[in-house]
């Protein structure tokens, strides 16, 4: 069954893109499709965190401070809150201080939009599109926090991605291209601990894996590595759009699986 939605006019599209990490492409369909990027596209403000941990403009140990009110990315706007089904109940209470390192873990291994939006805050959108343009997703950017629907509205900004630069951007990610060794071992770490993987739902144990999924109303994605971090894994990036979520989730685990026995380890 079709779904019309904020991002689907109701026609259902599949896309993907099954690369090594290295760059050679092993299959693919539609992969320059632009969708809307619903939370794939938090690995980007991952990635500039790391970065700035790298320069030592930062520290995993420095804090934020916790906030459930962020400021428009539209000028005189009001400040917004999410809304209460995008609320993280795991977050520290606002006002109170968190660990940079717990924010990271919050944005990615669950997802939390609270976290995002502290962490874009303090790297800010430009080092985001830098990571991006820095990756290779020439198509692909974030122009706007999580729950800014005054920005979306009036200014029409979005996050945007394809299949195409979301596999570049993990390539990139598990291969070291984007940062160093310490900073890929965490990034890598993190996406292993993402706790929504459907590419990797079937994985057998034996298999690395790590993955950054996301949704909203129509919208189901996800984008993973298969095997051990680095040139030689696996990395597959499935972007739906006009599914109920368990129609997206059958299809973007058939093409995990897919992935997966291409990898070679024995159940």
């Amino acid at each position: 069954m079709s779904l019309r939605a904020t991002y689907s006019d109701g026609t259902p599209v599949i896309a993907y893109r099954l690369a090594t990490a290295s760059g050679e492409v092993l299959a693919e369909r539609r992969p320059t499709e632009r969708f809307y990027a619903a939370s794939t596209i938090k690995l980007a403000p991952l990635v500039a965190a790391v970065r700035l941990v790298e320069s030592g403009d930062l520290a995993l140990d420095d804090t934020l401070i916790s906030r459930d009110t962020f400021s428009s990315q539209v000028p005189e706007a009001p400040d917004y809150r999410l809304v209460p089904d995008d609320v993280d109940h795991g977050m520290a209470p606002p006002g109170d201080p968190m660990p940079l390192r717990d924010v990271l873990e919050r944005m990615i291994v669950v997802s939390s939009n609270e976290a995002t939006n502290m962490v874009v805050e303090r790297v800010g959108l430009e080092a985001i599109a830098k990571v991006l343009a820095d990756a290779g997703a020439h198509e692909s950017l974030m122009a706007r926090q999580f729950g800014d629907q005054v920005a979306a509205r009036e200014h029409g900004a979005s996050n945007v991605v394809t299949p195409a630069d979301l596999a570049t951007l993990m390539a990139a990610i598990v291969s070291g291209r984007l940062a160093g060794p310490e900073g890929t071992r965490l990034m890598t770490e993190m996406l292993a601990r993402q706790q929504d993987p459907q590419i990797a739902a079937g994985a057998p144990a034996g298999l690395p894996w790590g993955s950054k999924s996301g949704s909203v109303d129509a919208i189901r994605h996800d984008v993973a590595y298969l095997g051990e971090p680095g040139p030689g894994a696996l990395v597959l990036a499935v972007c739906t759009r006009g599914y109920a979520y368990d129609d997206a989730d059958e299809a973007i685990q058939a093409i995990g699986q897919m992935a997966i026995e291409l990898t070679g380890v024995d159940r």
